[in-house]
């Protein structure tokens, strides 16, 4: 019989903090709810504690406080836990620590983990830095509770050597963990799992048959899916990688940032700040990096709003040929994340022009399905084209439940401080 545990989700952002509570083995969800605006005197929850909406305002002048509030309100009277000490652990989706990432599934959050994301911080510095801080409160507010994570790349371990190698000296992969990496891991594999559940594949079509999996919003990634497995991705050693973002530049020449820095006088630390803030969609637009914007200002006549939409349309596009290429073919392509699920428009212009890929895509059909999972091409469409809603956060607690009912994976709450 199924173990019974709770386990606590946290998903910090640079100001914000969203949970999920959920109950296993039936996946319940017993909370949910996000802090905003996180360092001032007006910051605002909004929660979902059973069948009670709270909301409103109050001063979270830092993650401590945040975690601290969101502990207290679950452990409240009448609440769901009785203390953090009824939590099987808390769990994250980090993002990179290198070689240390590939998992196999979720890991404890051991001293060691902790210096390799410190290590890795250069190369994702919009992620890494956010969770070692939310992780560090965590171990002063509830010390007793096992902290793990579902790092992105660990789905893409399945990746084969010649595709995840890089074209520099073999010594930096071996001795500094310099590779291709993946991310959005998590989001890729709920496709990889939701997708022929919902288009009705057999054991077969599911071991033989090809999925590309688009994970497009604030940050995106294309991956080749094959038998539930990662065939190919798009993001490399880094989430500033792959196909433009919305503020991140996307896989560039190595020349262009050592040409910038002789050229502009330019720090490390300042180009990592341009590549991260200043670049991707916002970079070329010169107003914005959310696709809603540059949709309005190109319909006043922003040249600059449209030539960044038509270079993410293109990027997208180019890739979903090169990941059927991964795959020697292509049975279905999935849209998900915030564009992909959203925006019907953006799926349109994308799609055309991949004709020759056996991609038809019902107008009507498109344009009727947001926000909801469907399928939105031709009923004679050589390839199944769908939106299916990511679930990233029941990937990692699924993940983080499996680490706690492992018993050779030791003690979690002796390891976890180790």
């Amino acid at each position: 019989m199924s173990e019974e545990k709770t386990i606590l989700i946290i998903n910090p952002g640079s100001t914000s903090l969203k949970f999920k509570v959920y109950h296993f083995p039936e996946e319940k969800i017993l909370a949910n709810g996000k802090v905003e605006r996180i360092g001032g005197e007006k910051s605002e929850y909004h929660f979902y504690i059973g069948e009670k909406e709270l909301k409103g305002q109050k001063p979270i002048l830092d993650y401590k406080s945040g975690i601290e509030f969101i502990l207290h309100v679950l452990t409240g009277q009448e609440s769901i836990l009785r203390s953090f000490n009824d939590l099987a652990a808390v769990g994250f989706k980090t993002v990179h620590a290198g070689l240390r990432s590939f998992g196999p599934g979720a890991v404890f959050l051991t001293n060691d983990i902790l210096a390799e994301m410190e290590r890795f911080e250069l190369a994702a510095p919009l992620h890494n830095r956010v969770y070692l801080d939310a992780i560090a409160c965590f171990r002063e507010v509830a010390p007793n509770v096992p902290l793990a994570a579902l790092f992105e790349p660990t789905f893409h371990a399945t990746i084969t050597e010649e595709k995840y190698t890089c074209g520099v000296p073999h010594e930096w992969r071996e001795k500094y963990g310099i590779r291709r990496y993946g991310f959005h891991g998590a989001s890729h594999r709920y496709i990889s799992e939701t997708a022929p559940l919902l288009m009705g594949w057999s054991d077969k079509k599911r071991r033989t048959y090809g999925i590309v999996s688009c994970h497009l919003g604030g940050s995106s990634s294309l991956c080749a899916i094959r038998d539930g497995k990662s065939v190919d991705t798009t993001m490399e050693f880094s989430p500033q990688s792959g196909i433009v973002h919305s503020t991140r530049c996307e896989t560039i020449d190595p020349f262009i940032p050592i040409f910038a820095q002789r050229e502009m006088n330019l720090s490390i630390h300042e180009l990592s700040r341009i590549f991260c803030k200043e670049s991707g969609l916002k970079g070329i637009s010169g107003v914005s990096g959310d696709m809603r914007d540059l949709r309005e200002w190109a319909n006043l006549g922003n040249k600059r709003a449209h030539l960044a939409m038509e270079v993410f349309y293109y990027q997208v596009r180019r890739q979903i040929a090169a990941m059927a290429t991964s795959l020697g073919g292509l049975n279905a392509l999935v849209f998900t994340g915030g564009i992909g699920e959203n925006g019907d428009l953006d799926r349109l212009e994308i799609c055309h022009g991949l004709e020759f890929l056996g991609i038809l895509i019902d107008v009507e059909r498109n344009k009727r399905t947001k926000g909801i999972a469907g399928c939105i091409s031709l009923l004679t469409s050589p390839v199944e084209v769908w939106v299916i809603p990511t679930n990233e956060e029941l990937i990692v607690a699924r993940e983080v439940y499996n680490l706690t009912s492992s018993p050779e994976k030791g003690n979690p709450r002796k390891d976890s401080k180790t």
